[in-house]
């Protein structure tokens, strides 16, 4: 169906104002990147705060493409692959103040955790939050046929991985007392990422048995399922630690009977 010329009209207006907002935000982001060369101290909350600023600029994105999708009757996946991307840089930012390694123990990141003290449990808990909301938003838009569908659990893996890294598992297990401050949201984080850790262990094994069958995809979903239990042993959860155990095991039997079922196949045909 043709639209008329005075809805292009008002779609560009709104787009527009779009784009005025987020080219606002960019040039807030190469502030925080240039004060970081002289405010090295500081350097860990300007990474935070680009984050801030490219999740705004993420929701300005989904928000054109469902303006087009009202007023064009045309999904926009320029606007979408544009917030996809910006996913990513939320991921380097956030790996350049907690590191984004999954295979470490808890404590690993000591040192950068000690860096960003001010930055509460609560804020990081609404920070991961905003992440896993604007997320969902970005994978409802794109809708269930998208060629990006098999990229997403990379996307769910990488936030819940960067989240168990932004949580001090040391004052966790030291504050215990439902009186203390934070002691709430600490708990609901740990939750938050055991959970999330989980769900992003199931979407790699649906990827491996549904489209790939690399092992790759496998042993991204047992790494995920052994940091989940890193955290649940942390926080004495002994359901979960065992969920996760049987998760491995049958994981990693699946890789060998897929190994076996591959050197049948080749047996065969010599």
């Amino acid at each position: 169906m043709a639209v008329d010329q005075a809805t292009k009209k008002l779609y560009n207006e709104r787009i527009g104002k779009h784009k005025q907002q987020i080219a606002e935000f960019e040039k807030e982001i190469a502030a925080y990147k240039k004060a970081m060369n002289s405010q090295k101290k500081l350097k860990p909350f300007f990474h935070i705060g680009s984050v801030a600023l490219l999740l705004q600029i993420i929701k300005l994105q989904i928000e054109m493409n469902a303006i087009s999708e009202e007023m064009m009757n045309i999904k926009n996946n320029a606007f979408l692959d544009a917030a996809r991307k910006n996913f990513y840089k939320i991921f380097s930012e956030l790996a350049s103040v907690v590191k984004d390694d999954i295979d470490e123990p808890l404590d690993f990141n000591r040192e950068e955790l000690d860096k960003i003290k001010p930055f509460t449990p609560r804020q990081r808990l609404n920070l991961y939050r905003h992440i896993r909301s604007e997320m969902e938003q970005l994978i409802r838009a794109y809708g269930p046929n998208t060629k990006w569908l098999w990229s997403f659990p990379e996307l769910y893996a990488k936030s819940a991985n960067l989240g168990k890294n932004l949580i001090d598992f040391r004052e966790v297990q030291s504050k215990r007392d439902p009186r203390e401050e934070f002691y709430y949201d600490r708990k609901e984080m740990v939750k938050l990422i055991i959970d999330d850790l989980f769900d992003a262990s199931c979407r790699y094994r649906d990827k491996f048995e549904i489209s790939t069958k690399a092992t790759s995809d496998m042993l991204m979903a047992i790494k995920l399922l052994d940091a989940m239990r890193r955290v649940a042993l942390a926080v004495k959860d002994d359901a979960m630690a065992n969920k996760a155990k049987a998760g491995i095991e049958s994981y990693k039997a699946r890789i060998e009977s897929e190994k076996e079922q591959k050197e049948k196949k080749t047996q065969a045909k010599k």
